[in-house]
C-alpha cells in the first residue's frame, strides 16, 4: 500500500470504504474490515473511534448501541467487559450474529498496513479529549502506523488536540455537513480554523465546485454511494477520495473514468 503522504503527494485518488464494506456487512466489524482487505482496488478504510467507560478505544460510530445490538446503553457508561460480547451483525442479517464490536487494538493488530485508515474520533464533548487523543496517537505509534493514518472529526477541538499531540505529523480533516444538531460555525468547513486540519471531509451535497474551489484544500468526500454521485464529485478539483459503503462501486467508476488530479 502507499503510504499517506504518497497518496496526498500524488495524482491518486483513493478509496476507502464507509465503516468498512458497510454495503454487504455489518458496519465497523471485522467481517466488514476484513471485506475491504481482501479486494485490491480498496486503499482503506473509514473507522469510527471511542472511549468506553473502562478506557479502551472501541470501534463504533453510534454512542448508543441499541440500533446495532438491540442494547439501549451508551458506550461512554459502558466497560469493555459489556460491550465485548454483543451481537454486532444480526441487525444486518441472521447470517452476521457471531460479528463483535472491535477493540481498535484489535483492528490494527489484524490489518497493520495492508491498507490505509480514516480514524474518526467521535468526542461528543467540545473540550477535554487528552486521553481519546494521546491513546489513539499512542496506539498509532506503538503499530508502526504513522504513515497509514489519517485522523478525522465533527470536533475540531478534538482535531486541534490531537494534531498537537502529534506535532501534525499526521494528516487530519474537519467533517461537516450542513445539520442542525452541529454548531452553525461548523457546517461548512470553518473548523479548519480552530483545528489547523490539513484537508477537509464535506459530505456529499457540499463538495460542489463554488465550495472546494473556495477551500482549495485537498478533499474526501462523504459518503458517496451513487456512480452519478460519484462521477459528479471526480470531475471536481482538489478531490483526493472518496468514501462509500460499497467501496468496489466507487473504484469500478474511478477506473472507467480513468481520472487523476492534483
Amino acid at each position: 500500500m502507499d503510504s499517506i503522504y504518497e497518496l496526498f503527494d500524488n495524482d491518486k485518488i483513493f478509496v476507502l470504504g464507509h465503516r468498512g464494506f458497510s454495503e454487504k456487512y455489518p458496519e465497523n466489524t471485522m467481517l466488514s474490515f476484513q471485506a475491504c482487505a481482501d479486494e485490491k482496488g480498496v486503499d482503506g478504510v473509514e473507522l469510527d473511534v471511542r472511549l468506553c467507560k473502562s478506557g479502551e478505544l472501541v470501534v463504533s460510530h453510534d454512542s448508543n448501541l441499541k440500533r446495532t445490538t438491540g442494547v439501549d446503553r451508551n458506550i461512554e457508561d459502558m466497560t469493555w467487559s459489556e460491550i465485548k460480547d454483543l451481537d454486532a451483525g444480526s441487525f444486518k442479517g441472521p447470517g452476521f450474529s457471531e460479528a463483535r464490536i472491535p477493540l481498535l487494538e484489535e483492528v490494527l493488530s489484524s490489518f497493520s498496513d495492508r491498507f490505509c485508515y480514516d480514524i474518526e474520533i467521535k468526542a461528543p464533548k467540545t473540550f477535554g479529549h487528552k486521553q481519546i487523543c494521546n491513546d489513539l496517537w499512542q496506539m498509532i505509534m506503538d503499530h508502526h502506523l504513522e504513515k497509514s493514518v489519517m485522523v478525522s472529526s465533527f470536533n475540531p477541538f478534538a482535531l486541534r488536540r490531537f494534531n498537537r499531540t502529534c506535532w501534525y505529523s499526521v494528516p487530519t480533516a474537519d467533517i461537516f455537513c450542513d445539520e442542525p444538531s452541529l454548531p452553525k460555525v461548523t457546517r461548512h468547513g470553518k473548523g479548519h480554523l480552530v483545528s489547523g486540519s490539513s484537508y477537509l471531509k464535506p459530505d456529499c451535497e457540499q463538495t460542489t465546485y463554488e465550495n472546494v474551489n473556495k477551500w482549495k484544500l485537498p478533499v474526501i468526500s462523504w459518503t458517496v454511494n451513487t456512480e452519478e454521485e460519484a462521477k459528479r464529485i471526480l470531475s471536481l478539483p482538489y478531490i483526493k477520495g472518496l468514501i462509500g459503503n460499497d467501496p468496489l462501486l466507487l473504484r469500478s467508476v474511478l477506473d472507467g473514468e480513468n481520472i487523476s488530479k492534483k
